[in-house]
């Protein structure tokens, strides 16, 4: 009887030690292919939705169907929205909410800055809104810029150009190449 107990502890203790070592083996395996692959995200998020508050307040709410979170690369780091994304600016001064929309966006950490893919729209508190096909965000600097078609409508005046430079809150636009209708005030 003691030798047939002896049998299954060893018949155990083998079985568990095969498991145990094939399971080491297919963890190196992945690690090796996950250090040779550098373009599987490190993480995931469905519906996901961020809120940036300063000082208790919130400041920004960005929501999107699908983040993909590459934090892991080893020289350049960012997230990618593939399906939309939504950004809410939010001046708590006079509680004015700044609307930009896109079809994609990558967020990038260093530089501080973000780049808009597709249908992108910029709707101010005003009504101003700037649409475009790609822009960038440079979040250190509060401006935005980009080179495609571009279309500005504020107050009364639709100016289209190619390509961009503005402030955030749209007080300094600058757009190239220009056609539309521009209110010009008479200096009689």
């Amino acid at each position: 009887m003691l030798i047939h107990k002896n049998i299954k502890k060893s018949i155990a203790v083998v079985i568990i030690t095969v498991m145990l070592f094939s399971c080491s083996k297919n963890i190196e395996e992945v690690n090796q292919l996950y250090q040779e692959n550098e373009t599987i995200p490190i993480s995931e998020t469905k519906n996901f939705k961020l809120t940036y508050t300063l000082f208790g307040n919130k400041v920004l709410i960005m929501t999107a169907p699908l983040m993909k979170d590459y934090s892991n690369q080893k020289d350049f780091t960012y997230q990618y929205f593939p399906n939309k994304i939504k950004i809410i600016l939010i001046n708590n001064k006079n509680n004015e909410q700044t609307v930009i929309t896109a079809d994609k966006a990558y967020l990038y950490k260093n530089p501080d800055l973000a780049e808009l893919i597709g249908h992108v729209n910029i709707t101010g508190a005003d009504g101003s809104s700037l649409q475009t096909g790609h822009l960038y965000w440079d979040g250190t600097n509060q401006h935005i810029f980009g080179n495609e078609q571009t279309i500005l409508r504020q107050n009364d005046e639709y100016i289209t150009g190619i390509g961009f430079d503005s402030s955030l809150d749209f007080k300094n636009v600058r757009l190239n190449k220009i056609n539309g209708v521009i209110k010009i005030k008479d200096s009689l």
